[in-house]
């Protein structure tokens, strides 16, 4: 199609609509973007992937009090229920021993303050306990599904990956975090 008189050249510099919207020819300012901070879930996901397999990062230390690690820091000392409240706490999750992340607590603590749910309505950053009450052993869940994957961080070497099925200690937990904004 032929352009005429009438018909709006798209490219034209000649006087527009938009230019006269826009009298001193400047373009017009950017609006601000809003910022939506990550998913927490999200946050343990990536937290639980960049420190598993981080043998020299993480020493385990089954004493208390413990004290926080700032974000990914190299040298974290903890044992399995604090690795967990080290991961909630960098992801912004409450404490989830109940404790306000004083340097206290463990699986038993996870096991009495948080709700228990069905392995099947488990989400990536809820807990699973081993053992009566949760007394054994504190794990992350990574992947969940009908064999989830799980970050430990049960021994010196760890924190680790490994499916559900790898581990034959039972009864297990499945505890919700509070992570849901």
């Amino acid at each position: 199609m032929t352009p005429t008189a009438t018909t709006p050249n798209p490219v034209s510099d000649v006087l527009s609509d938009s230019h006269r919207l826009r009298p001193n020819g400047r373009p017009p300012k950017p609006t601000p973007k809003r910022h939506d901070p990550p998913d927490r879930r999200a946050l343990l996901h990536a937290f639980m992937v960049a420190t598993a397999g981080n043998a020299y990062g993480w020493n385990y230390r089954e004493v208390r009090p413990l004290t926080l690690p700032p974000k990914l820091a190299h040298g974290v000392n903890a044992d399995c229920s604090f690795g967990v409240k080290v991961l909630c706490d960098w992801a912004g999750v409450p404490d989830p021993t109940g404790g306000g992340f004083d340097g206290f607590g463990n699986s038993t603590s996870i096991y009495r303050h948080l709700p228990h749910i069905p392995l099947a309505d488990a989400s990536t950053g809820d807990i699973l306990l081993f053992g009566p009450e949760g007394s054994w052993h504190a794990t992350m869940i990574l992947e969940p599904g009908a064999d989830p994957v799980l970050w430990s961080h049960g021994h010196q070497g760890a924190p680790s990956l490994y499916p559900l099925s790898a581990d034959s200690r039972r009864p297990v937990t499945v505890c919700r975090i509070e992570a849901d904004r």
